[in-house]
């Protein structure tokens, strides 16, 4: 079955693409058979080449990284190891918690402490160590320093002299070179004196050129920050004292890498955290690849402009083959053009194009030929059916000039009725009034879209009245209106009500001697007019009902005459106000039949009221 379905929208699409032009049929097949397939395929290729393209970048990038981390431990780690051998040197802790009478006696012990000096010399990474103690006959001299009451409000100082554990900085210091700050590293813990009542807290600064030289590779950017402090490090001077574009956690550790964006461009990143876990601080190292989305881009701009290039020449090779085609066609069209107006000798004897389109032509100048023999016969049976026409017309006028005039109608039945009401008949003179009143209304309103539902009224009374005069007790009516209801406001189609009562009077009140009651009433609900005509004649039983109905709705059956006459009612009220609207008959065996029509409730335009 699915075969089946598949099959028929092919041929569907084969009827459709058919009944379009040839250019627009190649330029279809071109679109499906080239234009989308290698879109498809180049979209697929691209697509694969970007994911191998990404990730061979993030593989560079992430190595890159992992050597970066290893050179970070190590120079911590090496910093970290001398600070160990600073804070628990014998020398230095005896310096620093003795005492002193002059500045002279403080230098000559600062100058026989030479361990930091000699580590500096054979360790290139540190910059300067610096030893602050807080003791009034200590001096600034060398690595030792009193600290001020500026430094003593840094944030460093105060967390040294409340922890015992070391950690990392990210400090801002005058460059003197240009007198703007720049930001460093630097590891600072506290130092015991033990046996002395005063504590030292040591600052070893890491040397920024040192850190340059070992992971200052240009061809990737490089950022360290501590904790959540601006970024310490980096290869390129602009980024030193930035906020790092990553949140952390400082409970948490990171390793992960991806895209981001950079200064309104995406790059590929890779961040982690160093671990450093004999100090309180975390290191948190970030890189980026910058150049690597920039390089997928030219890349994938070359395919692109590749496969356009390809697709444009494609497309050119295409368009002049279907130009030719066309051109072709068009001289085959032009020639059928002069056929179809009958200009047979302005047609050429033949073209000059494909074998196929040859082979048509020729088709065309034989069906010319038999279409001229067709036409000369046909031209000698308009002679002679235009010969009866002529015949018929005469016929024609002659029936007009014999037509009664309608004003000649109308006087002619009053001069009738004058003569019956001086005669004294005046039951003849009011039945010619009131024949005289139906047929005014009949022809005035023939062929008119609507009239009032009051005239409509009004005729359907004239008519009972005129029936009352020729069956006497046989007929009887009542006309009720809903009280509320004013006729004159609403509007009808004309001549809509009169055959259903006469098909109640003929057929509903048939065969009854005396009795015979009709009733005629008219309401409004919800916006709709109902009008219940209703007898009480014999009725209908189920079955009759159910087949006259079923005449009433459907054309197609077969009916007797007053079947039509309701038909074309039913019709004439769901063509001009809509399906939900029509006639509908209910009827019991010996008890009556009631017949209901329903249409919108129009309203009278006001200036129709008026005239």
């Amino acid at each position: 079955m699915g075969d089946n379905i598949n099959q028929r929208q092919r041929d569907s699409f084969a009827k459709l693409l058919g009944r379009t032009k040839i250019s627009t049929q190649m330029a279809v097949m071109y679109l499906l058979a080239i234009v989308l397939p290698v879109t498809v395929l180049v979209g697929w290729l691209m697509g694969a080449t970007y994911v191998n393209q990404k990730n061979y970048h993030a593989d560079l990038l992430e190595s890159y990284h992992a050597g970066i981390k290893r050179t970070m431990y190590e120079i911590t780690s090496q910093i970290y190891a001398f600070s160990e051998s600073i804070v628990y040197n014998d020398e230095l802790i005896e310096f620093l918690r003795g005492e002193y009478e002059t500045e002279n006696e403080v230098r000559a012990a600062a100058r026989e402490i030479t361990l930091m000096d000699d580590y500096m010399k054979s360790y290139a990474g540190i910059d300067e160590v610096l030893v602050y103690i807080d003791r009034e006959d200590m001096i600034n001299y060398g690595q030792y320093r009193v600290p001020t009451e500026e430094i003593k409000a840094t944030q460093w100082y105060q967390k040294a002299q409340s922890q015992f554990s070391p950690f990392w900085i990210s400090y801002r210091v005058k460059n003197p070179t240009n007198n703007e700050y720049v930001w460093r590293l630097a590891l600072v813990r506290k130092m015991i004196l033990v046996g002395g009542d005063k504590e030292a807290v040591v600052m070893i600064k890491v040397k920024d050129s040192y850190l340059s030289s070992r992971i200052g590779n240009q061809e990737y950017l490089t950022l360290i920050s501590v904790d959540d402090t601006p970024v310490s490090f980096s290869n390129q001077t602009k980024y030193y004292g930035t906020m790092p574009a990553f949140s952390f956690d400082p409970d948490e550790k990171y390793n992960y890498g991806g895209v981001t964006e950079l200064e309104g461009e995406e790059v590929l990143f890779h961040v982690s955290s160093l671990d450093i876990s004999r100090t309180s601080s975390n290191i948190y190292l970030m890189t980026y690849d910058i150049s690597a989305m920039e390089h997928m881009e030219r890349m994938f701009f070359t395919y692109g402009l590749v496969l356009s290039i390809a697709m444009l020449l494609t497309m050119f090779i295409l368009v002049s083959f279907s130009r030719s085609i066309v051109r072709q066609v068009k001289v085959l069209r032009e020639e059928m053009g002069k056929a179809s107006r009958g200009k047979y000798e302005e047609m050429q004897t033949g073209i000059r194009a494909s074998k196929e389109l040859t082979e048509a032509f020729d088709d065309l100048l034989v069906m010319v030929k038999n279409i001229q023999e067709m036409e000369t016969a046909r031209y000698e049976a308009e002679i002679k059916e235009q010969n009866i026409q002529n015949e018929q017309q005469k016929m024609e006028f002659k029936m007009l000039a014999s037509q009664i005039n309608p004003h000649f109608l109308y006087n002619t039945l009053e001069s009738i009725r004058m003569k019956a009401f001086t005669a004294g008949d005046r039951e003849v003179a009011t039945a010619i009034k009131l024949l005289g009143k139906a047929m005014r209304y009949v022809l005035e309103n023939t062929g008119t879209t609507d009239t009032s539902l009051q005239a409509e009224i009004d005729h359907i009374s004239t008519y009972l009245q005129i029936q009352k005069i020729r069956f006497g007790d046989r007929i009887n009516y009542q006309v009720h209106i809903q009280p509320e209801l004013n006729p004159e406001e609403y509007r009808i189609l004309p001549l809509l009500l009169q055959p259903i009562v006469e098909n109640a009077i003929v057929h509903g009140l048939e065969g009854k001697d005396s009795g015979g009651m009709f009733w005629f009433a008219i309401y409004i609900i919800d916006g709709t007019v109902y009008v219940d005509i209703s007898d009480n004649g014999y009725g209908m039983d189920e079955a009759t009902l159910k087949e006259v109905m079923a005449k009433v709705q459907d054309y197609t059956r077969k009916r007797r005459k007053s079947s039509i006459g309701l038909y074309n009612i039913n019709r004439r009220i769901k063509l001009n106000y809509g399906e939900q609207y029509g006639l509908d008959i209910q009827s019991t065996l010996g008890e009556g039949t009631m017949v209901r029509v329903t249409f919108p409730a129009i309203k009278t335009e006001k200036s129709d009221i008026s005239e």
